[in-house]
């Protein structure tokens, strides 16, 4: 009975270190903290193998897997972490591990692309984003990531084609769409919160492409459609601003470049098109 005791007050601690750890991390990620958000994944990731482990040697099969499928969650993590990071290679060699595992996940033959991309493996990036398509056709997000790796070969036509493909894709999960307000009376004439799908960062790739074409009102569109469905999408309140200033409408420039601020407050860039919009403005 006392070993009994032991070992449940073992797990109870163990389980309590794992999700306070990987709380931690998520939210260490979403500040782009990825140091630390790597580190608190890595002790995560170590309380739940232990835990597995001793499931494991008490012969409780089903529960030891339950926590072995959270081992791995946490090394998912770790390589994305390890990608923010510019560790690409340490990246791509968890992303392979966890793949000869899971050989049918669509998240991770995404991952693998992220990283093929980063090291410039354009060709072998193309491949895994396809693997993961047949393995979830219609997802908006893995096409636009597909697409992001066509442009950056100067694909365009493909990459545009690839873009609207993923804007015309149902999202699937409740993560997938966003509730906005919209706060710019540029990028919104709604005033009433409305829910869209979540494509802010379709829409700012395909506003790059318009940009690279000279098309700058198709990109302008592009740019006002990503604010509509994520207000503080930082890239397109930055680029929108740049484009808005471009053409005189500096007042609704300085929105943006006042917002970009709010959320990025060492921009160099966004102060000094603040700077300008404000003298403009005041001529």
């Amino acid at each position: 009975m006392a070993k009994m005791a032991k070992m449940a007050n073992t797990l109870k601690d163990l389980d309590r270190s794992a999700e306070e750890n990987y709380g931690k991390a998520r939210v260490f990620f979403k500040m782009g903290k990825y140091e630390e958000a790597l580190a608190a994944y890595g002790k995560a990731t170590d309380a739940w193998k232990k835990i597995a482990d001793l499931l494991f040697e008490k012969g409780k099969e089903d529960s030891g897997k339950e926590s072995l499928e959270k081992v791995l969650e946490g090394r998912s993590c770790c390589g994305m972490s390890l990608f923010k990071l510019g560790r690409y290679e340490e990246a791509l060699e968890i992303v392979d591990t966890i793949l000869e595992v899971k050989p049918d996940s669509p998240t991770e033959w995404s991952n693998r692309g992220f990283v093929l991309s980063a090291l410039g493996r354009n060709e072998e990036s193309l491949e895994a984003f396809e693997k993961a398509l047949s393995l979830d056709p219609a997802s908006p997000k893995i096409l636009t990531s597909k697409g992001v790796v066509y442009f950056r070969m100067g694909l365009l036509e493909k990459a545009l084609e690839t873009f609207d493909k993923a804007l015309a894709s149902e999202p699937k999960q409740a993560s997938d769409w966003a509730c906005k307000l919209p706060r710019f009376s540029f990028f919104s004439r709604n005033k009433a919160p409305i829910m869209r799908p979540d494509n802010a960062e379709t829409w700012y790739w395909k506003g790059n492409l318009f940009m690279e074409l000279g098309e700058r009102e198709k990109a302008l569109d592009a740019y006002e459609h990503a604010l509509e469905s994520d207000p503080d999408h930082l890239n397109s309140l930055f680029r929108g601003g740049g484009l808005l200033c471009e053409i005189g409408e500096y007042k609704e420039a300085y929105k943006c470049y006042a917002r970009t601020l709010k959320l990025s407050p060492g921009n160099e860039a966004a102060k000094q098109g603040k700077e300008l919009c404000e003298a403009k403005i005041n001529e």
